[in-house]
């Protein structure tokens, strides 16, 4: 496959090398995305006009997304192997951000490339209402491609949560211009009111290929970098939402099955509520009594209440599974008092933990976990890719 031309400053993300020429940023993602199309069945190919005007440009998002979802590294993040592997990191006490940043950081790297090239053309061809005006263009599109959406309330300033809290309705465009002027005329004022000794700075963006160099104001500046931020806040909030979720639901079967438990036989997954706990739960294991609860969360110390809840979901015997929680907790102390185990992934073997817990308890006679990453790499190793298949 042909490389994008290198061009300096550079930086190297996973097999690609990223640069900061915007006309071989869009290279790059126009070859992947050929690269993708070419390999689809002749009646799903479809030949791309090149861009002409600032909607097509905004469209080219589309190969974006296209050229993501299908490039060997994402594909690769949820194959049996790399599941296994990260499932070996949290049971050996790793974070299971340290797997994910570096796919995160790849994200957010094409995304503010890609918003770097948007805005640049914007301004060239709308001048100092690039933000209105690109936003009446991607309302008069219509398009519900998800990049494209985002990129609606990223011009905003905000997240779709944010924009939701705000009660704003995509369909009232009317509403949104006057937001759009009220926040701008905001940024005026705060910028007025607030002059540093130093001199004003701004944000110049020029395209290294063409030398075209658009010189944002303060307000401009500012808009700008809250587009940024936008963006990285959906970035960020989407990779809990996948990543963290499938990595919990792969360690806790892989962990029942390393036991010698067997699904549907003696656990259970994605429990829903009854008359004794009314709260889901995501599995329950046979007991000679009974069943038990599990609920996990990778859940680290900023977010405390949530495992306090989770106490409350699994009841007596029950186990919950957190990533790590703060020295001042309260956590622990309730979990004694309504006899609940709660197992903390950082720094710890969190096997032996739930061995321990389970093996008085379970009906079916459990294998020990291994004490050593080699040992547990082992039992992890011999276990069906199937159970690591979360896709």
């Amino acid at each position: 496959m042909k490389r994008a031309k290198k061009t300096s400053p550079k930086r190297k993300f996973g097999h690609v090398i990223y640069t900061t020429n915007a006309q071989n940023f869009s290279g790059l993602i126009r070859e992947h995305a050929d690269a993708y199309l070419s390999s689809l069945p002749i009646n799903q190919q479809r030949k791309k006009a090149p861009p002409v005007d600032i909607i097509k440009n905004v469209e080219k998002a589309r190969s974006l997304n296209r050229w993501w979802n299908s490039r060997p590294m994402i594909r690769d993040a949820f194959s049996p192997d790399s599941i296994r592997q990260a499932v070996l990191h949290l049971m050996t006490g790793g974070n299971y951000r340290d797997i994910t940043e570096r796919v995160v950081r790849e994200k957010l790297h094409i995304y503010h490339s890609w918003l770097l090239q948007i805005v640049h053309r914007a301004r060239k061809e709308f001048g100092k209402t690039w933000s209105q005006k690109l936003l009446a263009k991607l309302n008069e599109a219509q398009n519900k491609e998800k990049v494209l959406l985002d990129m609606r309330v990223w011009l905003l300033g905000l997240t779709h949560k944010t924009f939701q809290n705000l009660a704003l309705s995509k369909k009232d465009t009317n509403g949104i211009s006057t937001f759009v002027n009220n926040m701008l005329s905001l940024c005026d004022e705060v910028s007025e009111k607030r002059q540093w000794t130093g001199g004003t700075v701004t944000i110049d963006l020029r395209n290294d290929s063409t030398n075209s160099i658009e010189k944002l104001d303060l307000v401009e500046s500012l808009w700008f970098l809250q587009m940024i931020g936008s963006a990285s806040l959906t970035v960020r909030g989407s990779n809990k939402a996948v990543y963290g979720k499938r990595l919990e639901r792969a360690f806790l079967r892989s962990g029942l099955e390393l036991l010698g438990l067997r699904l549907n036989e003696n656990y259970w997954l994605n429990i829903g509520r009854d008359e004794k706990v009314d709260r889901e739960a995501d599995g329950e294991v046979e007991t000679k009594r009974g069943r038990i609860r599990i609920d996990i969360g990778l859940i680290g110390e900023g977010n405390q209440e949530v495992p306090e809840d989770k106490l409350n979901r699994v009841g007596r015997n029950g186990i919950v599974i957190v990533d790590r929680l703060g020295r001042q907790s309260a956590v622990l102390n309730t979990a004694q008092r309504l006899s609940v185990k709660v197992v903390q992934i950082r720094h710890n073997f969190p096997m032996s933990e739930i061995y321990e817990h389970l093996r008085p308890i379970v009906r079916k006679s459990i294998k020990p976990p291994g004490k050593t990453r080699d040992e547990l790499k082992k039992q992890l190793d011999v276990l069906s890719d199937e159970i690591f298949n979360i896709s």
